[in-house]
């Protein structure tokens, strides 16, 4: 990974975390200003090298999504991509855990991507462009810790109606199709309001 940027962080880098690399990637090719930024994604407990799932690959049908699924190969995480990134964003508590314990001195910079939403939400954007925005966000988002509550917990009907993390989105892929297909949903719901934190404007489809 190229120095600065965005690193989105999963278990296999099949499914959560490619569909946040490639929302990530349509949001902000939209906008001049982001041209060049180093967005990347990475798993913590990879299963060898593969492609994305299915329900990633198609829920676009339009070129450039299609040839960015297509030639995306998990890969691993790497203590270095961490370190040179300016914005880490996991899907779970969980896996920020992981990314953190690689990387212990990134930890400032190491969020779940609901929790970058969340604490995202009102802050002030700061009229910067591509690396020096993300630099900025993270600043933001990392002096508000600790002084947001944070959303009440979920109870799904998941397994036994155990409460769900408010600031994890759920590993679908290996659950029924419905849940796997909600699970994409709000990966991509979740990086289109990133991305417009980031840019400082309104989500985009």
């Amino acid at each position: 990974m190229e120095p600065g940027g965005i690193l989105l962080v999963c278990a296999a880098n099949v499914c959560r975390s490619p569909m946040a690399e490639l929302t990530l990637r349509r949001a902000l090719s939209r906008l001049p200003a982001f041209e060049g930024l180093s967005i990347a994604s990475a798993g913590v407990s990879l299963a060898g090298e593969l492609g994305v799932c299915p329900l990633v690959g198609g829920f676009h049908d339009d070129d450039p999504w299609q040839q960015l699924a297509a030639a995306h190969r998990s890969r691993a995480l790497v203590r270095e991509d961490v370190r040179a990134a300016s914005l880490v964003l996991t899907a779970s508590r969980g896996i920020r855990s992981s990314v953190v314990a690689a990387a212990p001195e990134a930890r400032r910079k190491v969020f779940t991507m609901r929790e970058a939403v969340w604490l995202g939400d009102g802050a002030s954007p700061s009229g910067l462009a591509g690396e020096a925005a993300v630099a900025a966000f993270q600043e933001q988002i990392d002096a508000r810790r600790g002084l947001r509550q944070l959303p009440a917990a979920s109870r799904g009907w998941l397994r036994a109606r155990r409460d769900r993390d408010p600031l994890d989105i759920r590993d679908g892929h290996h659950l029924r199709a419905s849940a796997h297909r909600g699970t994409i949903r709000e990966v991509d719901s979740t990086v289109r309001a990133l991305a417009a934190l980031i840019a400082g404007s309104q989500p985009t489809r």
